[in-house]
């Protein structure tokens, strides 16, 4: 079994994807692919509880990434009661590459500070892109335990320091073609190591066309490459992680239980 542990699936219904939720599902259940479903906002979210609904391998996981925070620092009520909910997060984060406009800065911050301070039990997906310190300062003062850094891109030292607190990282399909991330996804530790997709717009912005939930298996195809391993084992072995990453949550004992032969 595969794990996509970052990917938004309710994106796929956008008409430039074409997508239809019959195929998307059929591809996730066929390819056996435990899909965490990360949400943008509150919006979207409810789309991916929906799509959960109609699909075992499929979780929801709410969260405001920080590309909406400036619309979301009125609603803190609306987010701390999903919270309570929800035992995933993501995504949330910061974000000073895409995000050029400094007068969202703060914003960023607020509503990430607010996930972390009330998610320190909860296992969470971080984005961090061009703002790799200052989210892992973050994380050190709020003291969370349960943490997938999502396709991390940043510098050495930031890797090492995150590696050092045992976090986990969602390695994905840009691996296919950046020697950097090639690099990167080469010196986390096989215990630490996850597999994503970010579909569908992550990999159009790179690849710029649209892509089922099946790519995981080009990632780890190229992953057990390049670290010299044995494809099935390295698959088993990301799946274990995932299951020790989300250990006593309810999450684990259903992935469990779509997973008989393994336990």
């Amino acid at each position: 079994m595969y794990i996509d542990a970052h990917t938004h699936p309710n994106i796929y219904a956008y008409k430039r994807f074409g997508i239809s939720q019959k195929d998307l599902i059929n591809d996730i259940e066929k390819t056996g692919i435990i899909s965490i479903a990360n949400s943008l906002d509150i919006a979207s979210y409810r789309k991916n509880r929906i799509l959960q609904s109609k699909c075992a391998y499929i979780f929801a996981s709410f969260g405001i990434h920080p590309w909406k925070a400036p619309k979301y620092t009125a609603k803190l009520g609306k987010i701390e009661a999903l919270i309570e909910k929800n035992e995933l997060i993501g995504e949330i984060g910061l974000d000073r590459f895409f995000v050029s406009d400094r007068e969202n800065y703060e914003a960023q911050v607020r509503i990430f500070s607010f996930f972390l301070s009330r998610c320190r039990e909860k296992l969470i997906s971080v984005h961090t892109k061009g703002a790799e310190r200052e989210a892992l300062e973050m994380l050190k003062r709020s003291g969370n335990s349960r943490v997938l850094i999502h396709w991390y891109s940043g510098d050495r030292d930031t890797l090492k320091e995150m590696i050092s607190r045992d976090y986990y990282f969602t390695v994905g399909p840009e691996i296919l073609v950046s020697e950097k991330i090639r690099s990167i996804a080469k010196t986390i530790p096989e215990n630490r190591l996850l597999t994503e997709t970010d579909n569908p717009g992550g990999p159009e912005s790179i690849y710029g066309r649209t892509f089922m939930p099946d790519l995981v298996k080009r990632v780890v195809r190229v992953l057990a490459k390049i670290r010299s391993a044995d494809r099935d084992e390295l698959k088993n072995r990301i799946f274990n992680n995932f299951i020790e990453a989300s250990a006593d949550l309810s999450l684990c004992r259903k992935i469990k239980f779509l997973s008989p032969g393994k336990y």
